[in-house]
């Protein structure tokens, strides 16, 4: 039987030249093409060549963030595998003009440019509005736990002493071994100031691991107290344990805004928040500051359903043709299929239930749920048909009315007419298809940097990565090619 043969290895190959590696309308070609263009459009910021002769040249800023953005765009975000596609990958060679950077150069630029990363995924957005991909007319926001780069064990002020009491004895326990327990004030002074270069005992020089621990140890018991938190991660302070549905794992709250034109991300933001309960007046002021204006409607589930910043979101930002409509999906409460109904009488100032009794005003301004507002004490409960369905209290019935009250119950009738539900149920359709596609990239570690504004940075590569892939299904490649030649990439 016949197969087709492989080329023999020893037989010389031709190649015209390095363009012929990858054909004409790969995506690779993409991603050149946009780094180039905001590059070269803001020589400013990215000219950081040294001034002085003397040792080698560095590589360009350009040449990392190609790498940085093919290797998120194709779910490869370790360093030492980048350095790895620079030399085999022929994609990668053709991008970087065949530069080999080492995993080193790779990763200190990721940790230490966060600034040109976030400029880069900007620019983008900025195309995306102005070419109208991203439009503002309606978006969705949600937000999703990612694991932190940092296992599960974490520290509370208990584990911390403990541990201090535990590392004590051993300092005891070395210095009564060189026979010195009796000095050992004057041995610690020494060690401080003694010349680290010269020989030290092998005691000794436990001793000043366990001291670093020591500091190590009291800065997160500070932190701690300070903050009033009841754990913290040794590698990753910044990380909170947050629940998930893998359980409690120490993360950070990632925060996207996508727009429903063409499910483009027009923003994304990192938090340390657990819950989505405060981020909308965050994320509609991080849109605004990211392209400039607020979208007309913004959509979001019943984890970010705080009516008090709705209220003054609403009130506040203003949009082309007028206010921004705020969309959240409703906590489903027993309450709300109860037969019983409850009206307010303005001028009594008092509630009268469906069964005919009244509720009259016994408290003002009580805090409830991060709002304030006036309770209502039932007083002709007793002997009422429908108590046991209406209360379990002894004093009857109680109904809150917030301070406002009036607004809120205008914003949940919107929420429950049919256009309420009809903009609260697309959102799963927009939203979700982000968040796949991006944990997809991620894989089994889904951060490799730690802190707020690193993994911001990680979370922005990831994000800009997303949009291109979007643009590249959904535009063809002459007219997108065009385009980003044709924009203006320069800051005004």
């Amino acid at each position: 039987m016949n197969y087709i043969k492989p080329l023999d290895r020893n037989q010389y190959q031709l190649m015209s030249c390095l363009d012929d590696l990858v054909s004409p309308n790969h995506p690779v070609r993409i991603i050149d093409k946009v780094i180039d263009s905001i590059v070269s459009s803001n020589k400013e910021r990215f000219e950081k060549q040294r001034q002085t002769e003397v040792g080698r040249p560095k590589y360009h800023d350009s040449v990392k963030l190609k790498l940085f953005l093919y290797g998120y765009f194709n779910g490869i975000s370790s360093s030492r595998k980048l350095e790895v596609e620079t030399q085999r990958n022929k994609e990668v060679i053709w991008l970087l003009g065949g530069l080999t950077p080492d995993h080193w150069t790779i990763s200190n630029y990721r940790k230490e440019q966060a600034d040109d990363i976030k400029f880069v995924t900007k620019k983008l957005r900025e195309f995306l509005k102005d070419n109208g991909y991203i439009k503002l007319k309606t978006i969705a926001i949600d937000g999703s736990k990612v694991k932190a780069y940092t296992n599960r064990d974490m520290l509370t002020v208990e584990k911390i002493d403990a541990k201090l009491e535990g590392i004590d004895k051993k300092i005891e326990e070395y210095l009564s071994q060189i026979g010195e327990s009796d000095r050992r004030d004057e041995v610690i002074d020494e060690l401080e100031s003694s010349d680290q270069s010269g020989e030290i005992s092998k005691y000794l020089d436990k001793i000043v691991q366990l001291q670093k621990q020591v500091e190590e140890l009291q800065k997160h018991k500070e932190t701690l107290e300070k903050e009033g938190r009841k754990y913290i991660s040794p590698a990753d302070p910044e990380a909170r344990l947050m629940k998930s549905r893998d359980g409690k794992i120490p993360a950070y709250n990632v925060q996207i805004a996508v727009d429903t034109e063409n499910k483009m991300i027009a923003d994304s933001e990192v938090v340390t928040d657990e819950t989505d309960l405060k981020m909308l007046p965050k994320m509609i002021e991080s849109i605004k500051e990211e392209l400039g204006e607020v979208p007309e409607e913004a959509i979001a589930d019943r984890g970010y359903n705080n009516p008090d910043l709705i209220e003054a979101i609403e009130k506040k930002e203003s949009t082309e043709g007028g206010t921004i409509k705020l969309y959240t999906s409703q906590e489903k409460t027993i309450r709300d299929k109860e037969e019983i109904t409850f009206k307010y009488d303005e001028q009594k100032d008092e509630y009268e239930c469906s069964e005919g009794k009244r509720l009259v005003l016994s408290a003002r301004n009580k805090k409830r749920r991060n709002s304030f507002a006036n309770v209502y004490q039932g007083i002709e409960c007793e002997g009422c048909p429908v108590r046991s369905k209406c209360t379990k209290s002894k004093r009857g019935r109680i109904v809150h009315r917030y301070l406002n009250q009036k607004w809120r119950d205008e914003y949940k009738a919107k929420m429950q007419s049919k256009l309420g539900k009809e903009k609260t149920a697309i959102r799963k359709t927009i939203v979700e298809h982000p968040f796949g596609t991006i944990k997809y990239l991620m894989g089994k570690i889904p951060l490799l940097l730690r802190g707020v504004k690193k993994v911001s940075t990680e979370i922005n590569l990831y994000t800009t990565s997303y949009n291109l892939k979007r643009l590249i299904n959904i535009e063809s490649y002459a007219d997108l090619f065009e385009k980003i030649t044709n924009y203006e990439w320069k800051t005004a």
